[in-house]
């Protein structure tokens, strides 16, 4: 099976909305249903499980029902981080995976990710074991300790960024997890962190400047701009 455990657990505090941010409507729909949606309509994954925020558990399983998103199988209390969050998801669907299943973590709050991102996600998983969707920068980076003054600039052909999906095998997840336990690694955003933390390769798959993280009242608004001329081109097309 290919399952997609969807990680919205966490309520950020600088977001400057009344409601969490996979929970903002745009355009009659919450963001959270735009990702549910992508994962929803692709033809490779079997189930969804849904990692989230205390309290919205019920709002989660409604929004499946409204929206028809019928391969929403379970929603648990998602953590307090991305790490926990996941940890919490892979224990829940331990006694129904096989070894070799993938889960396919990704953010509730980046609803654009493609059918193409979603399955090389998954190609490479069946390769290493793991996928992590990734992208080149094309900006310059700088390193600075107060976010000020720079001080040294790091070439950009070393420096990927990572993204969601991150596939894995089920067995790597548990392994992963079991091990972050135990090396008392704790708090980080996401499993790829918790596999370099380890000292362990990450493979990367395709990512896209499009499968944009929303942060920010900004970045709704980029969102609505881009969803409503994704809308356009394709009404155009037929």
């Amino acid at each position: 099976m290919n399952i997609a455990l969807i990680l919205a657990g966490g309520m950020d505090p600088r977001f400057q909305m009344s409601v969490p941010k996979q929970f903002v409507n745009v355009f009659n729909r919450p963001i959270i249903v735009y990702t549910l949606e992508a994962f929803q309509r692709h033809k490779d994954i079997d189930a969804i499980m849904v990692a989230c925020l205390n309290g919205w558990q019920e709002m989660v399983n409604a929004y499946a029902k409204q929206f028809n998103i019928n391969k929403l199988k379970w929603v648990v209390s998602g953590g307090g981080d991305g790490q926990a969050s996941a940890r919490i998801g892979i224990l829940a669907l331990q006694d129904v995976c096989r070894a070799d299943d993938v889960i396919i973590l990704h953010d509730s709050i980046r609803p654009f990710v493609s059918e193409e991102i979603i399955t090389d996600s998954i190609r490479v998983c069946r390769m290493h074991g793991m996928g992590v969707a990734a992208v080149r920068t094309m900006d310059t980076i700088m390193k600075t300790n107060d976010g000020k003054v720079g001080t040294d600039s790091i070439s950009r052909s070393s420096i990927i960024r990572i993204q969601t999906p991150q596939a894995y095998r089920m067995d790597r997840l548990l392994d992963i997890h079991k091990k972050a336990v135990e090396a008392g690694i704790v708090g980080e955003v996401d499993t790829n962190s918790v596999v370099s933390r380890l000292g362990e390769p990450v493979y990367f798959s395709k990512g896209s400047d499009l499968n944009m993280k929303i942060n920010t009242i900004e970045d709704v608004e980029m969102f609505k701009a881009l969803y409503k001329m994704q809308q356009e081109t394709q009404n155009k097309e037929f």
